[in-house]
């Protein structure tokens, strides 16, 4: 990666994110004629990226750019989320591994120590970390 795009992207990512930052790039990058194979190897970016983008950019569309829908995979635990946390309210588990191994009895899902602590975080539970 060039200095200059590197120091673009961490320009941009300071303010919007890694992921916005490296979407404006794409577009500035298209508008000005630099061709696919540059953009490519300086911002690790997909052929298939490029094509979306690409095709957004004639249709004049420029939001669709930015509104990609991202695979973003939930935790099997989520839908069981109420269930445990009644648990953890009447009986808070003292560690992580007390913790998984409840919502193993309750769910049948069976976790490791770090999905566990990654589950009860975002659902800012009362059970230990």
């Amino acid at each position: 990666m060039s200095y200059g795009v590197k120091f673009v992207i961490d320009f941009l990512t300071q303010r919007l994110g890694k992921r916005v930052a490296k979407q404006i790039l794409y577009v500035i990058l298209m508008v000005f004629g630099v061709d696919r194979k540059t953009i490519r190897d300086e911002l690790g970016a997909s052929d298939v990226t490029l094509c979306k983008y690409s095709a957004a950019l004639k249709g004049e569309n420029l939001e669709s750019v930015f509104d990609q829908n991202y695979n973003r995979p939930q935790s099997e635990l989520e839908a069981y989320r109420e269930q445990i946390e009644q648990e953890f309210e009447d009986r808070p588990p003292a560690t992580r591994r007390e913790a998984a191994l409840a919502i193993e009895k309750l769910t049948g899902e069976k976790r490791g120590l770090t999905q566990v602590g990654k589950f009860l975080k975002k659902g800012a539970s009362k059970a230990a970390p």
